[in-house]
């Protein structure tokens, strides 16, 4: 089903990972427990297949085992937690869980009122010099396509 991905995935020099960190399935419940919704079906094969990457520097969110979680600033939950202790973030972006914050003017993010029939979540991109929010794709598996692809030239 991800095939595409894991190819491009295999040849690219563009996004770092360490094999065999893919994340436990209790931990994908919990995560999903917390956060309220399922993950989306893309994102939870990726978890589970290869777990963590980091791109320019910037983690990719992904899930640390629980008993790291606490100050795991890669951790999915983690960040999550911070956002919403915010009470002006936690109002001014109800729906967003952020997914992907390098060290740029742009973040990337759920839009968890964009739930589909397929359990995939539309990913935004956040321009932060201007203050524009983009869909940048409709599941997390062509996010990561599209990221390799602008960070590899295309291959």
């Amino acid at each position: 089903m991800y095939e595409r991905l894991a190819e491009k995935l295999k040849n690219t020099t563009a996004l770092k990972w360490h094999p065999g960190r893919g994340a436990e399935e209790s931990w994908i419940a919990e995560a999903e427990e917390e956060l309220g919704f399922r993950l989306p079906p893309s994102y939870r094969w990726w978890l589970t297949h290869y777990g963590n990457a980091r791109l320019e520097g910037a983690n990719i969110l992904s899930l640390a085992p629980p008993e790291h979680r606490e100050y795991a600033d890669s951790d999915i939950l983690y960040i999550h937690r911070l956002n919403q202790a915010d009470e002006e973030w936690k109002a001014q972006f109800p729906h967003r869980v952020d997914l992907f914050v390098p060290d740029s003017d742009e973040l990337y993010f759920w839009d968890t009122s964009t739930i589909d029939e397929r359990g995939e979540i539309q990913i935004m991109c956040y321009d932060l010099m201007n203050g524009i929010i983009d869909t940048y794709a409709f599941t997390f598996a062509e996010f990561l396509e599209q990221l390799i692809d602008e960070r590899s030239g295309g291959h």
